[in-house]
């Protein structure tokens, strides 16, 4: 289990809101609370990391505050223990990826030269020397090759025009529903009458959709009757697109997943359901005035689409997770509150402390006794 202490409980304070990006006022405690502690270095620098990892954008900025503070202040000792392959890592991914927010590339790039000058010649400093030239080593970078969302939504970009023109004929019924959702509960018969008829002819109606969506393949693109409706797709994409990005920035990625966010997973769908209508404009139009709008929408629905993939599964691309607990989970907690303390210690409350001899002293029969020593 890895440590939970003062040094965790600090640097999730000091990277807080409550402080400002460039605020230096809380690194003396930092560096307190890591000097008091052998594995304090070692929690500073996974406590950071998963702040760089997993925060927000102020969170991370002042995680890299922190950071700069603490191989300024901290002393030898700590330099030499503080800086891991993880951190290193992570600061590689933070100043070189295109998820990263603009501002915490530029504050990477600031602070790699600052360092590069500063600890080149410094004893247990160099490979932080180095991070300026430096790329992520063993990061497994989604591509569009490997990525799955964008395979499945290239696999049969026509099958969600077919889907739509099979909901169109439900809406006429929906009346019928509704009146017969009005009538009595003592009345129930019609209802299932019309359910169980319509299962008998569900396979004449089956052949009767298999032969409109083969006429609906082979029927010839008309560019002037789908000029308005690629407008529209158009827009949508580029709207959609921007929504999913926007709800991904305002998930908390230290509390929730990706994937576990109603929001996220609406628009990701909406975004893959357009990428398909695209992919089918595209099929089609030839015209390099329409050409050329489909494709950027189909470039800004990938970035959208891939930024999703990317960190709903960061857990496993990148190479600084080797937290058993966030990979079984896929994402990183912060320990709970510890509970509240037990009923004997409330009854224990009107005792002396220094009473020797005081209920709170007693010692637990242990469940098996050890044998009596043999002489």
């Amino acid at each position: 289990k890895k440590p939970y202490s003062a040094v965790t409980v600090t640097v999730e304070r000091l990277t807080s809101e409550q402080y400002e990006e460039d605020d230096l006022s809380g690194i003396p405690d930092l560096v307190e609370v890591i000097k008091l502690q052998a594995s304090g270095p070692a929690e500073a620098a996974r406590a950071l990391r998963k702040k760089l990892k997993y925060g927000s954008v102020h969170r991370q900025l002042r995680a890299l505050v922190l950071l700069d503070g603490l191989i300024q202040n901290a002393g030898p000792r700590f330099q030499r223990t503080f800086i891991d392959e993880p951190l290193l890592e992570r600061l590689r991914v933070c100043g070189t990826s295109d998820l990263s927010d603009p501002d915490v590339k530029k504050k990477c790039s600031e602070l790699f030269r600052g360092w590069a000058t500063e600890y080149k010649n410094t004893p247990g400093l160099e490979r932080i020397a180095m991070l300026y030239k430096e790329l992520p080593r063993r990061k497994q970078v989604v591509t569009q090759a490997k990525s799955k969302v964008l395979r499945e939504t290239e696999q049969d970009p026509f099958r969600d025009s077919e889907d739509e023109s099979e909901q169109t004929p439900v809406s006429p019924t929906s009346p019928t529903q509704a009146s017969s959702s009005r009538q009595p509960v003592t009345y129930p018969q019609p209802t299932q009458t019309v359910q169980s008829f319509s299962h008998v002819n569900s396979p004449k109606d089956k052949k009767k959709k298999d032969k409109e969506k083969a006429k609906r393949r082979h029927k010839p693109f008309n560019l002037e009757a789908e000029k308005d409706a690629m407008k529209v797709a158009i827009a949508e994409s580029s709207i959609a697109a921007t929504n999913l990005t926007n709800a991904l920035q305002s998930i908390n990625r230290e509390r929730e997943r990706i994937s576990e966010n109603a929001a996220a997973v609406e628009r990701f769908e909406t975004c893959k359901k357009l990428r398909r209508k695209i992919l089918r404009y595209i099929h089609h139009v030839e015209d390099e005035q329409w050409l050329g709008g489909l494709l950027h929408a189909n470039d800004e629905l990938v970035v959208a689409l891939m930024t999703y993939e990317q960190l709903d599964r960061s857990i496993d691309a990148d190479s600084d997770s080797e937290d058993e607990l966030a990979e079984q989970a896929h994402l990183y907690r912060t320990p709970r509150q510890p509970s509240p303390p037990d009923s004997d210690e409330e009854d224990y409350a009107d005792e002396d402390e220094n009473d020797p001899f005081a209920d709170r002293n007693a010692l637990a029969t242990p469940k098996v006794e050890g044998d009596e020593p043999k002489w």
